[in-house]
């Protein structure tokens, strides 16, 4: 060891350890003051010196904000809780109808939170009472804005729109909700309903349309509208364009203008026809010639049907007979001869099946000196006939 580490050893003092050490402690700890009590750092106790406190670190406007901000904090979440127990207590108030006001709500926080409450109770009137409170008192981007949030009070919104008729808002309404289809639909609906003003509404729609095929319908419509200078249906257009020109071609025109079928066409024709009772008309519609010059029936309703309706409305027996006399099938032609009384018909097929007797005793039903009895007493004189009996 050298004389470097002699000096250090010699000039350091250490003292071993001792059991006496515990109880030097602990008389040095009994003499601490109590003042010194405030700190405990691990076993022992110190005396805090030159600590400063907030007042002299912080100045008194920080100080006052720090805390008027916890008190503002704690005050704003006793002011929600007390507007959404006001809130509860005004819904359940609608619901069981008894005396409530919605004039002390304001804010738009509140009316939002009325809302909310509303929808929760799934109650259609509270929802649709509040819904129209909202309408009445916020603006209108707004209210759009919460309808868009809230698909159920949207539709409370549109039923309660559509009871009322209130068409312009209603069909806005659906198409600020992207229900575009459903806005031009009912608009074209109102506009059936109010020919006054239908030319406009069918130009709307058109405008809505996104599918062709609803455009061209639309199109037809107010073209028909711009013809008529009113809202009509096809088959009245086509039924007074008949009695002005009482020309099939023409009428013919302007149902192929409409894309109107053949039998609407048919049936249109001829129940004008025969009010009119134009049988020549008609048979200018049912009949066309064939390549031998005969003629044949062009028809697209059904026979027994389009006999029935000429038979109503008075159209003569002549008439009836020549259109059921092109039937091909023996068995119908005979069945509707009978229920129109077309003896012609029935005295014919009695000739053909070579039947004298039962023909006899038809001749006995009809009325003597009529047409009928004459035409059967001919056929039974007839020398060219070879009967069966």
């Amino acid at each position: 060891m050298n004389s470097t580490d002699d000096e250090y050893w010699n000039e350091k003092s250490f003292d071993g350890f001792s059991f006496e050490d515990e109880e030097k402690e602990f008389n040095l700890i009994q003499k601490i003051p109590p003042e010194s009590e405030g700190l405990q750092i691990g076993s022992t106790k110190a005396k805090l010196k030159n600590v400063e406190s907030l007042d002299t670190l912080l100045s008194k406007e920080i100080l006052d904000k720090i805390f008027i901000k916890q008190d503002s904090k704690s005050n704003k979440i006793n002011s929600t809780q007390k507007k959404l127990k006001d809130v509860k207590y005004t819904i359940e108030n609608i619901v069981m109808s008894h005396t409530y006001t919605l004039e002390p709500y304001h804010s738009l926080e509140e009316k939002i939170m009325l809302l909310k409450e509303a929808l929760d109770t799934e109650d259609g009137n509270a929802i649709l009472t509040v819904v129209i409170f909202l309408t009445n008192t916020l603006k209108k981007g707004i209210f759009q804005r919460i309808l868009r949030d809230n698909p159920i009070a949207a539709s409370h919104y549109v039923q309660y729109l559509y009871s009322k008729q209130y068409i312009e808002e209603l069909v806005d309404t659906l198409e600020m909700l992207g229900r575009t289809k459903d806005a031009m639909m009912m608009l074209f609906k109102f506009g059936c309903r109010n020919p006054q003003n239908c030319l406009q509404r069918f130009n709307v729609c058109a405008n809505l349309s996104d599918e062709q095929y609803d455009k061209q319908i639309i199109s037809q419509l107010i073209n028909l509208v711009g013809k008529s200078g009113q809202f009509v249906s096809v088959v009245s257009l086509v039924t007074d364009k008949c009695k002005e020109q009482q020309n099939v071609q023409s009428c013919r025109m302007v149902a192929n203008e409409f894309n109107l079928s053949p039998k609407q066409l048919e049936a249109t024709l001829l129940m004008t026809f025969c009010q009119l009772q134009n049988w020549i008309l008609v048979d200018d519609m049912l009949l066309n010639k064939n390549w031998l010059g005969k003629d044949k029936l062009a028809l697209s309703l059904p026979i027994g049907e389009t006999v029935k309706l000429l038979h109503n409305n008075g159209a003569p027996s002549s008439s009836l007979t020549r259109y059921i006399k092109m039937i091909k099938d023996s068995d119908e032609r005979l069945e509707l001869a009978k229920k129109f009384n077309c003896h012609h018909i029935i005295i014919d097929d009695f000739a053909f099946k070579k039947d004298r007797r039962g023909l006899l005793v038809y001749k006995t039903t009809l009325q003597k000196q009529s047409e009928s009895y004459y035409y059967a007493d001919v056929i039974l004189k007839s020398p060219y006939m070879k009967w069966k009996n």
